[in-house]
């Protein structure tokens, strides 16, 4: 498990628990759709509490919508 201070994980750790890619939690950051993460030299980090927030907006509850395949828009 990777944290740094108390229940602070990095986004790598946070990313794994909500199963998404800590990618996919940087490009939410970058658009403004979820909360910036506090950082510590540098590093993303997450609380329990940041995760519990992030579940309840619908990261990592698997509902993600497929994009339409061109030549399948009927699908």
């Amino acid at each position: 498990m990777e944290t740094i201070e108390g229940d602070a994980l990095r986004i790598s750790e946070a990313a794994r628990q909500l199963g998404v890619s800590a990618q996919y939690l940087r490009l939410l950051e970058g658009q403004g759709r979820i909360p910036a993460a506090r950082r510590v030299f540098g590093c993303r980090i997450f609380s329990a509490e940041d995760i519990a927030h992030l579940r309840a907006m619908g990261i990592g509850s698997g509902k993600r919508v497929k994009p339409v395949e061109e030549g399948n828009a009927d699908a």
